[in-house]
C-alpha cells in the first residue's frame, strides 16, 4: 500500500471513528442514565427529555467519553502509522547515515509491502552490492601487489639463468660447439619468455584502462592458425613435445586482430610447453567448421589442471596449486588475457582437463566474424 493512502486511511480514521464513538457513546450514556435514575425522565407531548438537574452531569460525562474515544482512536493511530511509516523511516535515515559515514555494516531486517519497506529493501541491497564492490576492490588491489611480487620475481629468475649461461660462454665453460648452442638457446629461450611477460603486461594494462584498439583484417583464419604454430616449433621440439595437427583443408576467412589472435594461440602454446610432463609430450591443433562458426582445439598430454583449479584459471592474477608449487614463471594473466581478446571477437573460450592426463582448450569464433570461401587451398 503506498503511503499517500495510508495517511489518506490516517487522516479518515481520526475524523471518523471519534465521532462515531461518540454518537454511541452518547446514546449508550442516556440510556444507562434512564435506567439508573428513572426521575431524570420527563414527559412531554413531542418526547421523553432530560429534566435539568441530569443534564450537567450528562455534559460531564460526555465529555469524559469523548476525550476517551478520541485517546483511543489517537492511539490505534498512532500505532498504525508508526508500525507503517515511522518504523521504516527511522530504518532509512539510520542506513543512510551509516553509508553517508562509509560504514556499511548496518544490514536491514524487517518485511512488509508498503513503498517504505521496499526502499528500505532497495538501500539493503545497495549496501550489499558496495560491501561486494569494496571486497573486490581490496582483492584487485591484493593481486596487484602480489602481481608486482610476482613481476620482480618472474624476470629476475630467468635474468640471472641468462647471466649465468653468458658467464659460462665469456668464461669459457660452454668450450665446444654443442655447449655454446645449448647455451645459446637456452638464453633466447629465457629472453623470449621475459619479452612474452612484458607483452603480457603491456596488452593487460591496456585492457584494464580500456585503451586496447583491435585492427582487424579479413585473414585465412585455418592458413593463420598454421603459422602461428609454425612459430613454435623450435621450442616445442627443445621441449621434447611432438606436434600433431588436424587443419581442415579449406579457406574461410574471418575478421580478425592478427596480432591479438596471435597471443592468444602462443599463451595457450606456452602453457602447453610450460606444464609438460617429464618424457615426451605431445600437442595436438585442431580446427573444424561448424554451423555456428570455427572452433580451434589445443591438446596437449601434460600434466593437466585439478578439478577445483579449472573454473578459475581465465580468471586475472589466479595460478593453480601446480604453477603456484613449481618453478615456472607466470603471473597468472595469460589464459585471462586470452578470454578478454576472444570474448572481443565475439567468441568463446573454454578448457576441459584431468589432472595427471593434460589439458584441452576450446577457441571458438562465431559466424558473424567469419565468410566461408568455397575454394579449397
Amino acid at each position: 500500500m503506498s503511503i499517500k493512502k495510508k495517511l489518506l486511511i490516517s487522516a479518515v480514521i481520526m475524523a471518523v471513528v471519534p465521532a462515531v464513538l461518540i454518537i454511541l457513546l452518547s446514546v449508550l450514556l442516556v440510556g444507562v442514565l434512564f435506567i439508573i435514575h428513572p426521575e431524570a425522565r420527563v414527559s412531554l407531548d413531542n418526547g421523553i427529555y432530560l429534566s435539568d438537574p441530569y443534564i450537567v452531569k450528562l455534559i460531564v460525562a460526555w465529555g469524559i467519553m469523548s476525550l476517551f474515544a478520541v485517546l483511543i482512536t489517537a492511539v490505534c493511530v498512532q500505532f498504525y502509522v508508526g508500525r507503517s511509516i515511522l518504523i521504516p523511516l527511522g530504518k532509512i535515515a539510520t542506513a543512510l547515515e551509516y553509508l553517508k559515514n562509509g560504514d556499511l555494516s548496518y544490514e536491514f531486517s524487517g518485511s512488509g509491502d508498503s513503498e517504505l519497506y521496499n526502499i528500505c529493501l532497495s538501500i539493503e541491497e545497495l549496501r550489499l552490492r558496495l560491501q561486494r564492490n569494496v571486497r573486490k576492490g581490496i582483492k584487485k588491489d591484493n593481486d596487484r601487489r602480489m602481481l608486482l611480487v610476482n613481476i620482480s620475481h618472474d624476470i629476475k629468475t630467468p635474468i640471472t639463468s641468462i647471466k649465468g649461461y653468458v658467464e659460462g660462454i665469456r668464461d669459457g665453460v660452454a668450450n665446444t660447439d654443442e655447449k655454446r648452442m645449448h647455451y645459446l638457446n637456452t638464453i633466447y629461450a629465457k629472453a623470449e619468455s621475459i619479452e612474452q611477460m612484458v607483452e603480457n603486461l603491456s596488452i593487460y594494462s591496456k585492457l584494464e584502462l580500456g585503451k586496447m584498439q583491435y585492427n582487424k583484417t579479413e585473414t585465412d583464419i585455418f592458413g593463420f592458425i598454421g603459422s602461428c604454430f609454425e612459430e613454435y616449433m623450435i621450442d616445442l621440439q627443445a621441449s621434447d613435445m611432438d606436434l600433431e595437427t588436424d587443419i581442415p583443408d579449406v579457406r574461410v576467412i574471418a575478421s580478425i586482430d592478427k596480432e591479438k589472435l596471435r597471443r592468444v594461440f602462443a599463451n595457450i602454446i606456452t602453457n602447453a610447453i610450460k606444464y609438460k610432463k617429464p618424457g615426451r609430450g605431445k600437442l595436438k591443433i585442431s580446427a573444424e567448421v561448424t554451423e555456428n562458426g570455427v572452433i580451434m582445439n589445443f591438446a596437449d598430454s601434460g600434466k593437466g589442471i585439478a578439478d577445483k583449479d579449472l573454473p578459475s584459471i581465465f580468471d586475472e592474477f589466479y595460478r593453480a596449486d601446480l604453477a603456484r608449487n613449481t618453478a615456472v614463471e607466470g603471473n597468472g594473466l595469460g589464459l585471462s588475457i586470452c578470454k578478454r581478446i576472444v570474448n572481443d571477437h565475439g567468441g568463446k573460450i573454454w578448457a576441459r582437463s584431468k589432472a595427471g592426463e593434460g589439458t584441452d582448450i576450446s577457441v571458438f569464433l562465431p559466424d558473424s566474424v567469419l565468410r566461408k570461401d568455397e575454394q579449397t587451398k
